[in-house]
């Protein structure tokens, strides 16, 4: 009989299995470099060399593909084993992950590459969301310039279904997404672009990668298809250092391939575990074990990142003008909040139910008391719908002087880069994560000196706010930065 598994079920026991020597509830930790053979070129449970595969890591990697791509009614009878049909890959950093995918499509298809322009590798497109990480458009645009890969970076809100299609090349191999993208948080028409794709001939259409690093896969599983349709990707990728580590203490990062994926193009897997081992890019085995670690506590953190986030966002929003241009996909006002309802994962909506939201959200609740506590629960239900931790905004007609004196005049939110710890952190893009970019890029974007981003931690939100209202008073030089 399959099991039915929840998704902070499966967080806590798939890839951890109690130790079969002792009986230890946590897995043991495997350091070793290389594995005992039973005869020539027979390794024990496949393992060999630990930067080909390690046991701790094919843990962790077992565990990403159910979060990533399991629904709950397709676990294995033990709960301990991930049986869904995807595949997950776990590198050092989401900086090397974005390497072996990039290298991928330039790879010749006789190692399980996308085959680059002709087959035989070398060149191959990518068609790229134009709002992306800056460690990303560094890799794309500069870093895989030897391997001839060409990039196009395309707003694809504005470009709508005909300038999609007139994007996609005969040679593209990859379109590249980021749901919400960094550092904008911008939620491109990730279904439209899916329609797209899956309207071409499926053994020649490009795949679709989406970078859910902002959610996780605790808010968005991209992977899995819903109302029987085709998943709305192929590959998610993930810095796992931000919100499934949370506590800024690990470096890793991940691809996860979909079942459907898998069976139709088996040479997909192929191809990233011949980049994974040839490139070196494997992770430690101590931060996989901590990895998993982590991951079971992510569901609990997640939706406190989201109530604190959907809270902030409204209170920048409505109580003080200071403020302007506040992006929360989540919150009912923020043009995205449309596409936030039909792409919240099912896991998602099943505990925000338990906590009184109901889907569709009603926009115009007629039954709303507007008098009802700002600290009561029913009062933030109202606000929107917790989508993620992270926040952007402008600081109204403030110089680059008075933006830093707000962020070094925080307590408790830290002007750090990175983001998904448990703590509150605030950066400055356009001094900071994207600095590199041309000037050009930066205004085409609208990164401008005053726009801040700010990851949402899971402390007390009165805390929280009372340190951002008074940072803002002592950096714009007033006595009140709230407004009745």
């Amino acid at each position: 009989m399959p099991r039915h598994d929840h998704f902070s079920t499966r967080s806590i026991h798939v890839g951890s299995e109690p130790d079969p020597s002792t009986g230890a509830v946590v897995p043991s930790l495997s350091v070793a470099t290389t594995f005992r053979q039973e005869g020539v070129s027979k390794p024990l449970r496949g393992f060999d060399y630990s930067r080909s595969s390690n046991p701790t890591r094919s843990d962790l990697e077992s565990l990403l593909t159910s979060l990533e791509t399991c629904p709950s009614a397709t676990v294995a009878n033990d709960a301990r084993h991930d049986a869904s049909g995807g595949e997950s890959l776990v590198f050092a950093s989401g900086s090397a992950a974005t390497a072996a995918i990039a290298h991928w499509v330039t790879l010749n298809k006789e190692e399980g590459g996308a085959g680059g322009k002709d087959g035989k590798g070398f060149g191959g497109h990518i068609l790229a969301v134009n709002d992306v990480y800056g460690g990303t458009a560094r890799y794309l645009s500069r870093a895989s310039r030897p391997t001839g890969l060409e990039v196009t970076y395309l707003n694809m809100e504005k470009a709508g279904e005909k300038g999609i299609r007139e994007a996609i090349r005969p040679d593209t191999k990859l379109i590249w997404l980021e749901l919400p993208t960094n550092p904008l948080l911008l939620v491109p028409p990730v279904r439209l672009i899916s329609d797209i794709v899956h309207s071409l001939p499926s053994e020649t259409r490009p795949l679709i990668l989406v970078d859910s690093t902002f959610l996780s896969p605790y808010y968005f599983t991209p992977l899995i298809p819903t109302n029987g349709e085709h998943p709305l990707a192929d590959i998610t990728m993930s810095s796992l250092s931000k919100y499934s580590s949370g506590h800024s203490d690990i470096i890793l990062g991940s691809l996860t391939i979909s079942p459907t994926t898998n069976k139709l193009r088996p040479e997909l897997i192929k191809g990233l575990r011949f980049l994974q081992n040839s490139m070196g890019a494997s992770p430690s085995p101590r931060d996989c074990h901590l990895m998993i670690r982590s991951i079971k506590t992510l569901s609990v953190r997640m939706i406190k990142h989201g109530l604190n986030a959907l809270r902030i966002s409204n209170w920048l929003s409505t109580k003080t003008n200071l403020i302007e241009k506040v992006r929360y996909p989540g919150l009912k006002t923020d043009n995205a909040f449309e596409y936030v309802q039909d792409l919240i994962s099912k896991n998602a909506k099943r505990e925000l139910e338990f906590l009184g939201w109901k889907f569709p959200f009603n926009k115009e609740n007629k039954d709303f008391d507007i008098d009802v506590d700002e600290t009561n629960l029913e009062f933030t239900r109202n606000l929107g719908i917790p989508f993620g931790g992270m926040i952007t905004f402008t600081i109204k007609n403030a110089n680059s002087k008075q933006v830093e004196k707000f962020c070094t005049e925080l307590r408790i939110s830290i002007l750090a880069e990175s983001l998904g710890g448990v703590e509150s952190l605030i950066e400055v893009p356009y001094g900071m994560t994207h600095a590199h970019l041309p000037q050009e890029t930066l205004n085409e974007l609208n990164i401008t000196p005053n726009l801040i981003r700010l990851s949402v931690g899971i402390e007390d939100y009165e805390d929280l706010i009372e340190d951002l209202e008074q940072a803002l008073e002592i950096a714009m030089g007033t006595e009140k930065a709230t407004v009745d």
